[in-house]
């Protein structure tokens, strides 16, 4: 069986759990307050991790 391949940019996401209960006053964004991060791969890294979960191989290319 032939490998997929997989073209793009790797990112690196983050989510982050918390409570927002009041704006900044320097601007119209939620505060966050007891933030939890957690991190999963983004971008043709998720894609990759994916389509290997499915099985085939696979191969990351750097797109550029």
């Amino acid at each position: 069986m032939k490998p997929v391949v997989i073209v793009g940019d790797v990112m690196l996401d983050r989510d982050l759990d918390g409570r927002a209960e009041r704006l900044s006053p320097d601007a119209p964004v939620p505060v966050v307050d007891a933030v939890e991060e957690h991190t999963r791969p983004g971008g043709a890294g998720l894609a990759a991790l994916l389509a290997a979960d499915d099985g085939p191989d696979v191969v990351l290319e750097e797109a550029g």
